[in-house]
């Protein structure tokens, strides 16, 4: 499943609803079994949000299942998004919220479930780090047993772990909910030795264009032998990705645990594969310096793990990445591009 990035005309403020609908394409090209808005630049009480789903939603079509996001601190904020999300006809919602950093255990839960029974929806939990963490409530801020109690609510159907989980973390949240909830790690690098004791069949919610294309689709081919306990070729396809996943890894991981993403890098990959590419604003959520630089340095060192991994990336220059695809063969060229935030063409 993939993180969805909006798409923006040359003023960084208009959807580019023909490029949003190229990217929703792309997804199905990937073989992707979701897709979830990112909705950093278009909030909740923005006229745009509903603008941004109603766009995907019409484009998958039945085609691709599209998720929403609850992430905010507010309970009856909350509930109103996640009837909105309803009207909309999304199919599953990631609950992403945050909590008072002092909640005990039975606070914890409250707060929880006060969301997740408003709503019939599927819920998928997310273990994460950081304002997302809970050092007093378990091992490496993982409250375990809150874990257990909600994930006995009949809705709550997976749970997503964060890439900065560590492998032991991950297989602590794979034993105490693995029985009931799907898991989906989204650092594939733990799934050979995860799939050999829990049913790992999915990773999602993240820049999965990173390491495969939809020629090539190796996540996919990992999370399949991994479903089937084909562990000879889940091993051998681990050794293939680990070039552009690690590679990922390192630029992802460390910018997560800032509170924040390498917003022009996640959509650089996107691009090198067959997606829009264009510039994303600046996000107004991150912490100042969090977001690193797109420069050329990063930009080939991007296609070399393409390479490594027998991922073939897109001939197309950095020119066309700049304006994207469709606003390329609209007659859109770098001059047209009045901002480039993240973004250095040296």
């Amino acid at each position: 499943m993939n993180l969805f990035l909006p798409s923006f005309g040359t003023d960084g403020k208009s959807l580019d609803e023909e490029a949003i609908r190229h990217d929703v394409c792309h997804a199905i090209a990937q073989g992707f079994s979701g897709t979830m808005p990112m909705i950093n630049w278009t909030l909740p009480e923005d006229p745009r949000w509903t603008e941004f789903y109603r766009i995907v939603l019409s484009e998958a079509n039945g085609r691709l299942p599209v998720h929403g996001i609850i992430a905010g601190r507010d309970p009856e904020g909350d509930r109103k998004l996640l009837r909105k999300l309803e009207t909309l006809g999304v199919e599953l919602v990631l609950l992403a919220s945050t909590y008072p950093a002092d909640a005990d255990a039975s606070a914890l839960y409250a707060l929880m479930a006060d969301r997740i029974t408003a709503t019939d929806l599927p819920i998928m939990l997310y273990a994460a780090t950081g304002r997302r963490g809970f050092p007093k409530l378990g091992p490496a801020g993982q409250p375990l047993a809150v874990y257990d109690r909600i994930a006995d609510l009949p809705n709550v159907v997976a749970m997503k772990v964060s890439q900065p989980v560590s492998l032991t973390s991950t297989m602590q949240l794979c034993q105490t909910v693995g029985d009931r909830l799907s898991v989906g790690p989204v650092n594939l690098d733990v799934l050979p030795l995860l799939a050999r004791e829990f049913r790992i069949s999915w990773s999602g919610q993240w820049n999965v264009e990173a390491v495969q294309t939809p020629a090539r689709q190796i996540g996919n081919a990992m999370l399949a032998a991994s479903e089937a306990g084909d562990f000879n070729l889940l091993d051998e396809l681990a050794v293939s990705i680990e070039p552009a996943l690690s590679h990922f890894f390192a630029v992802q991981a460390p910018v997560i645990r800032s509170g924040a993403h390498p917003w022009q890098h996640n959509r650089y990959y996107q691009w090198l594969g067959g997606g829009n590419g264009g510039l994303l604003p600046i996000d107004p959520h991150a912490p100042a310096g969090a977001v690193p630089v797109l420069d050329a340095k990063a930009r080939s060192e991007m296609r070399a793990a393409f390479r490594a991994s027998g991922l073939e990336p897109t001939d197309a220059t950095d020119d066309q990445f700049l304006v994207g695809r469709t606003g390329w063969a609209r007659g859109r060229r770098p001059g047209d591009v009045l901002e480039r935030p993240y973004y250095s063409a040296e």
